[in-house]
């Protein structure tokens, strides 16, 4: 079963050809760059997540690494 979502401007299996990649993390680069105080608030939140994200999973392998080395 495929993803049942594309861009509407892909063609099908677009994303999993090199060019496509190529195209995707092109777009994902202007995206980072862009200074749009517009998106700038979205960003910002989405970069706080992520580093939530990071901090729990430091944490996560913290304390298993912490209760591997008691037992």
């Amino acid at each position: 079963m495929s993803d049942p979502w594309e861009p509407a401007t892909s063609k099908p299996g677009e994303m999993y050809t090199p060019e496509g990649q190529i195209k995707a993390f092109g777009a994902l680069a202007r995206g980072l760059k862009n200074d749009d105080p517009r998106s700038r608030r979205y960003r910002h939140q989405m970069q706080r997540t992520g580093l939530l994200i990071v901090g729990c999973a430091i944490a996560l392998v913290a304390a298993i690494a912490i209760v591997t080395a008691l037992f």
